[in-house]
Parts: structure tokens; sequence; C-alpha cells
């Protein structure tokens, strides 16, 4: 994030929303990038495009991710941003604009929720295992 906002790193807070443009993660073939990011405490991310790789491995690794190129060009730095995942509502509240992105499938849902792909695969097993 640094090239974006060499402040980030220094004013990111936990819940916060990052909202982007075009291509967002492009350049980043690997999980370290969305981990970052919810390591830092980045809640969601809203872009108008997602590098594919970045898009997979975000959702792989628990980050949840919207595309919604409206809101990507409609909310200001500094909004205050309400999301729901399973209807794709980003309602700016500062503004009072709502914003309509495609909802993430009730799999990808899942998958966030678990914390990535790993955490739902464990859980996913125990399930099976204990018959539930």
């Amino acid at each position: 994030m640094e090239d974006a906002d060499p402040t980030f790193a220094g004013k990111v807070r936990p819940g916060d929303i990052v909202v982007a443009k075009e291509n967002f993660g492009s350049g980043s073939s690997r999980e370290h990038a969305p981990i970052a990011l919810r390591g830092a405490g980045v809640s969601v991310v809203i872009a108008k495009s997602f590098a594919r790789i970045f898009y997979r491995n975000a959702l792989n690794t628990g980050l949840p991710i919207l595309v919604a190129p409206k809101a990507a060009d409609g909310i200001q730095d500094g909004d205050e941003l309400a999301v729901d995942l399973a209807t794709g509502e980003i309602d700016d509240l500062t503004s009072g604009v709502v914003y309509k992105a495609q909802p993430l499938p009730p799999f990808m849902q899942e998958l966030v929720a678990a914390g990535g792909l790993l955490p739902y695969l464990k859980k996913r097993g125990a399930a099976r295992q204990t018959g539930a």
C-alpha cells in the first residue's frame, strides 16, 4: 500500500474499509497481500475491479472483497461506511448514498466467515467426522 499511500500503515485501524479503483491487487500473486491487509485490520476492500489472482487469494484468506464501480467512484476518503456482504449493500453514512455491489455467493460468504479456505475445510472435515 506504500505506493498508493505512504502513510497507510500508520493510520489504518481495525475495521477500516479500503476503497480502490481498477485492478486492485495487481502484481501481488501471493497470499501475503490480502493476509497483510487482514492483519492490519482491514475489514473489507471495495474496488472497481480486482486482479484475478488477488481476488481469489483474498477470498481464500478470508478477506471480504466487493466489486462496486459506482461506490469506488463516489466514496470519499474518510467517509463512514456500513457494508452488508450478504446483500452487497454499501451504505455511505457520511453522504447518505447507498451503493449496490454484487453480493458474494453463499459459498464465498462461508469461506470468509470461516476465516478463509483452510479454516473452512477444517471445519467441514470436523463436521463430517462428527456426522453433523
